[in-house]
Formats: C-alpha cells, structure tokens, sequence
C-alpha cells in the first residue's frame, strides 16, 4: 500500500466530509473555552487559599477552625479544576464516537460501531491471556478491507478483585483480521515483557536481532513461511503506530489477533485536538494503513 497515496485519498474524503466536521469544530471549541473558563476560576480560587493560608503560617495566625477550613477549600478548588477537564472530555469524546468517528472511520474500510464483547470467542482462542472472568469494550469497530474482515476494539480483561491482587489481565487495543488464507497452525509472537505460559514449543526466528524484543512459540512446523524480515518490519510499525509497551500476536488457522498495551491511551478524538486540521489525522490514518498492510501481506504469503 502507497502510505502517501492513501493519505491523500483520506485527506481529500475528509474535505469533503468537512461539513459535518465543522459543525462539531465549533461545538468543540465552545465546550474547551467552558472548560478552561471553569478550571481557572477555581486555580485561581486556589491561588489566593494558598496566599491567605501562607500568610497565616508565617503569622503564625493558626485557627483551629478557620485553618483546616481553608485546606478544605483549597483541596476542592484544585479538585474541581483538574475534574472538570477530564470529565467534560470524557463527555466530549462519547459524543465524539457517537457523531464523528463513524465518519472518519468509513473510507476504505467502511468501519461502523460493532456490538461489544462480540469477539470474545477469538480472544480466548488466541491463547495470548490467561483466564479472564470479564471483557469490557469501551468501543468496537467493525469493518472489510478488500476480502479481509476487521476489528478493532479497545478493551479490558479483567479477574475478579477478590481472585488477584491485580484484576486488570490486559488493558489496551485489540485488532482481530480475519483473511483469506487458512494455516493448521497456532503461531504466537510475545514482546520480551509478557509472561510466557504456553504448552507450544518456543522456536528460533531467524532474523536477525527480532530475539531480542520478541518471543514465538508454534503448535507445529506447518504454515510458516511468512515468517521473514518483511513480517518483522510490520510488526514494528505497527507497535509503534500504537505506540505499543506490550505486543501480542497470534495467528489461528484464519484468524490474526494483536493485542497491545499502549504508553500514551489519548483517541484522537479528545477535547484539545482540532478537527480541522489534516496533519492532526496522521497519527490516526497511520493506524488504519499498517492494519490494511498487515492483512494484505498474510493474504499474500
């Protein structure tokens, strides 16, 4: 895929969906104006607690009553500052997936909203997690390349609390393509950072320094022969596309899963972003590119 050609062809249906855009441009820049208006009345509330309460101690005009009043107060001016940001952002982008995403999502791939927890029976089947008691799907996508089926979905596994001191199994975006090609195999690749708990035996990849980062296990010696330098190459775009501190890869007769943990979890869609801007969807369309280039090189190979 000709990464440049395709962003001009995205650049170019998102002017002509701008519209629209324009329209949640302006409801964006209204709400991050509230936003800021609101975080600063109470900073600044706050300063001046800090003034009087400095002015106290050097004093050394403590009141019993008046003092910790005062740290009350300046405890819940900071506290509705820094709140009202994350929750008038976390408002944003609900109303953001719901109006928007699913227009920037159609082009190539015709991504629509997909019902949640819908691919839980591939998740368990990829073997990448031990057992998990729940899946929650903050949201999911569902959409074709070419004669490749994809999702994306953002999504926790999670224990009980009371069965792990740490509930949360994965946190993070999971990728199911399904293609064309079958293999009788079960092929599994694990960043150097996840624990390794399989039956398959662990196999040599011969290319050279991928050891160092990346784990493979294999039920059997059938179906590898995509295994080259070039699969490698888009293994690491795509963790770095996501921005990737853990990488999960599976590959079960014709489904491939990925699963990663990301450093920086921001949509694209959030409050401080322009819309209107095309340089602000690179990162994004970067995204749907390496996925498309994943499923057309295990079509091909």
């Amino acid at each position: 895929m000709d990464d440049n050609l395709f962003k001009n062809q995205y650049y170019q249906y998102l002017q002509e969906s701008f519209d629209v855009i324009k329209i949640f441009e302006k409801y964006r820049k209204k709400l991050l104006l509230k936003v800021v208006f609101i975080s600063l009345l109470f900073f600044s509330f706050a300063l001046v607690l800090v003034y009087i309460l400095s002015v106290m101690i050097i004093k050394s005009m403590y009141n019993p009553i008046l003092f910790p009043v005062l740290l009350f107060m300046l405890y819940a001016c900071l506290l509705k500052s820094i709140t009202t940001v994350i929750l008038t952002d976390r408002q944003y982008q609900i109303k953001y997936n719901e109006e928007i995403m699913p227009l920037i999502l159609y082009p190539v791939a015709n991504f629509k909203d997909w019902p949640k927890n819908k691919n839980t029976e591939a998740v368990i089947d990829s073997k990448l997690f031990k057992n998990f008691d729940t899946q929650e799907d903050s949201s999911c996508v569902f959409g074709y390349y070419k004669t490749s089926s994809i999702t994306i979905s953002d999504t926790r596994l999670t224990l009980p609390v009371k069965a792990s001191g740490k509930p949360d199994i994965f946190k993070g975006t999971i990728i199911q393509i399904d293609i064309e090609k079958f293999i009788k195999n079960h092929i599994i690749f694990l960043s150097k950072n996840l624990s390794k708990n399989f039956k398959y035996p662990m196999f040599k990849i011969n290319v050279e320094g991928i050891e160092e980062y990346l784990s493979a296990y294999a039920k059997n010696n059938s179906d590898m022969e995509f295994i080259a330098e070039k699969f490698f190459d888009l293994l690491k775009k795509i963790a770095k596309a996501y921005d990737a501190k853990s990488f999960a890869f599976s590959y079960k007769n014709n489904t491939v899963l990925i699963a990663m943990k990301q450093r920086k979890a921001k949509p694209f869609g959030y409050l401080f972003k322009s819309l209107v801007k095309l340089k602000n969807y690179d990162e994004f369309i970067e995204k749907l590119i390496v996925i498309y280039e994943i499923a057309d090189y295990m079509n091909n190979n």
